[in-house]
Order: C-alpha cells, then structure tokens, then sequence
C-alpha cells in the first residue's frame, strides 16, 4: 500500500482524468494564465510553467489545521497534527511556485508570506458580495429570540462551533430559538433538532435571506478557522446584527461595538445575547454601521481595483 505525502485536502478533487484534460489544453497554449481556487485545486498547478500560475487561497489552510491541533478531542488532534505539517508543506511549495499567491485578507497574506518566505508574491484580494442582491433591512422594535448560525456543517471548525454552543449558551437562553443553516449537517446535530423543538436543522437551503428576516442576530461561536467570513458579509449587507467570537471575524476591517459584538466565553455569550433582544437601538446602530461598511470595502465593485492591482504583477 502507498501511503502519500500530500495532505488530504490536495486529494479531495484530484481526478486524473481533469488533469490530461488541463495538459491537453495547456499544449495549444492560448492562454495568459492558469488559477486554482484553493489548496484543493492546487496541485493542479504542478502541470503549469510557474510564470503562468496564480494560487487563490482562500484560507491559510496550514494555520487553520494548526489551531484544530489544540482545540479538537485526542484522537482529531491527531489527525490535525498530521495533516497540518504536510499543509505546511504543500501549501509553502504551492505560493512558492506560484507566480501570484492571491490572500482574502492582510493576515493571511502575512501568514502566507511567513510561510513561504522571501520571494513569495502574495497580494490581497478581499472576499466580496454583491451588495445590492441583499437588500437592507431595518431591524424592528420588538424581535423574536431567534438566532442563526450559517455555514457548510460539515466543516469541522463550523461543527466544533456548535457543539460548544448549544450546551453551553443556547441552553441558558431559555426563550431562544437557533436555526442551523447550511449543508451536510452531522448526524448528532439533526438529533439534536428532533429532541429540542428550539433547535431547527435545516440542511442546504438555496436563499438564506428569508432566515435573516427572521432572526435577532447571526452567531459566529467559532474557536478554530482562519479567511475572511463571507457569511458575516451578507449578513451584514443585510442588517442582521452579528454577535462573534474574535476569530470569528478576523480578516474583516470590523471594530467591536461598533459593526459587531464580541463574545468569547459563554458568560460574555450569554449577556451579549440579551443585550441584542432587549436594545432595538443597538441592533440599528450595528446594522447600519455594517451596511455602510460593506458598501464601502466589501462589494465587488469596491475590490475591483484590488484585482486589477494583483493580476498587473503578472505582466
């Protein structure tokens, strides 16, 4: 049996037969340059010329295994610890070889950088939403306890997340409701809905926007991760207040108090909740501020001149 090197996440997508189509169409040679959307597709661009290859990390996937190390159950750590040094070591090669090493936010290209060492080029392309397809909505003076938490639910920091959170904020909050939004829910989680009516699993849906009408705020419990939060930029653009931890939203030009609420321990969670349901006046103030702080740095139209400024390292 062959044992490989190459972490998991560089084997997820590969197919052998997408790679002969890529050398195929790389011989007729009309093209400027080749980008791969993630560590997962990385290892394609081991069949690029180095001078026409662009990385977009869409996560430091190396730290983001570094911290599962510390926060997972003994037998995950191990798992973690394992596959965090060949990410270290794919994705040190992937930027090194790349000719431009695309990063969502200043951290993570620091991270990068740090990483690859001198030579790297990594520049910084912001995640972005279009704004407009989220139309604002004002918070009302009276709100239901509903609080929604949004993302792939089987992705380990997502489902670390929750498990934390239930026992230990949600089941304080006796009038709250969660709705659990996003694909691939663990078996334990959808459990959990059918024994606790105030737990609603809802696996993939196609629009999340109906549930941000219906919630007080989006819950962002995270304690491992790393990139820059697209579902905190919908929420957002859509005036949903958020409530995170301060991982959840790092990478994001977000001040405390000021465009979110930060909560680290479940004391802090729980107070910081109330405090959403019970002041009309703070949710507004938060959902404006972060409406005009999208606006301002995180539509695709705002990035724009982020991308154009990467690629121009190309020529």
């Amino acid at each position: 049996m062959v044992v490989s090197d190459l972490p998991d996440m560089a084997q997820r997508l590969w197919s052998p037969a997408f790679a002969e189509a890529l050398r195929c169409r790389l011989e007729e040679g009309a093209y400027g340059a080749v980008q791969a959307e993630g560590i997962e597709m990385a290892r394609y661009l081991r069949l690029v010329p180095p001078e026409r290859s662009i990385y977009d990390a869409h996560n430091a996937e190396f730290l983001l295994q570094a911290r599962l190390t510390s926060m997972s159950s003994a037998a995950a750590s191990l798992y973690s610890r394992l596959q965090w040094r060949r990410l270290e070591r794919f994705e040190r090669q992937a930027v090194r070889d790349s000719r431009l090493t695309l990063a969502v936010s200043h951290h993570d290209a620091n991270q990068l950088l740090a990483l690859a060492g001198p030579g790297a080029n990594v520049r910084v392309v912001p995640n972005a939403v279009e704004v407009a397809a989220y139309p604002f909505r004002a918070s009302s003076p009276h709100v239901q306890p509903n609080l929604l938490f949004l993302g792939k639910l089987d992705f380990r920091p997502n489902v670390e997340a929750l498990a934390w959170f239930i026992p230990e904020v949600l089941r304080a909050l006796e009038s709250a409701r969660l709705f659990a939004v996003g694909a691939a829910p663990p078996r334990w989680l959808v459990e959990a809905g059918q024994r606790d009516q105030r737990i609603a699993v809802t696996g993939y849906v196609a629009d999340e926007r109906p549930y941000f009408a219906r919630s007080a705020a989006l819950v962002m419990p995270l304690r491992t991760g790393g990139g820059s939060r697209l579902k905190a930029l919908v929420a957002m653009a859509s005036g949903l207040p958020i409530v995170s931890t301060r991982l959840g939203m790092e990478g994001l030009d977000a001040e405390p108090e000021v465009h979110y609420l930060v909560a680290d321990s479940a004391m802090d969670w729980i107070a910081t909740l109330q405090r959403v349901f019970g002041d009309p006046e703070l949710r507004e103030r938060l959902a404006c501020n972060a409406r005009a702080l999208v606006e301002r740095h995180y539509d695709w139209a705002a990035i724009r001149a982020d991308v154009q400024v990467a690629y121009a390292w190309l020529t």
